[in-house]
């Protein structure tokens, strides 16, 4: 299974998507904000990062390119209430695999997962 970093300021939704993830294996570290996320990416060393798009100090598209940077390989999926396709371009042309809607359904996060695992 994979090891899987979620980036939320919301505790609520960081064990929302925790729970979904770990029912299926998966191995879940947790980070409150971008600056977070990036002090333990080298403890952690994830296969894939679940965030959400607005927190405060920096935001999920900077934070994009700054995981993207140390570790190019790394999966991404953005989890955002904003759903303006603009927004979805300019996360995809960053870097980011897959982009859900909040709040996403256990079955939506799962089958995301899975897919972005199976094209390896």
């Amino acid at each position: 299974m994979a090891k899987i970093l979620i980036v939320d300021d919301s505790s609520y939704a960081r064990t929302l998507v925790k729970r979904m993830l770990e029912k299926e294996g998966h191995e879940v570290w947790e980070a409150s904000s971008g600056m977070d996320a990036l002090e333990q990416l080298p403890t952690c060393q994830p296969d894939l990062v679940t965030m959400d798009l607005l927190m405060p100090g920096m935001e999920g598209l900077e934070l994009i390119g700054h995981l993207k940077s140390m570790q190019p390989e790394l999966k991404i999926i953005v989890i955002t209430a904003d759903i303006q396709d603009e927004t979805r371009r300019e996360l995809m042309d960053a870097g980011a695999d897959a982009f859900l809607n909040k709040p996403v359904s256990p079955e939506v996060l799962v089958n995301a997962v899975r897919s972005l695992f199976v094209q390896e």
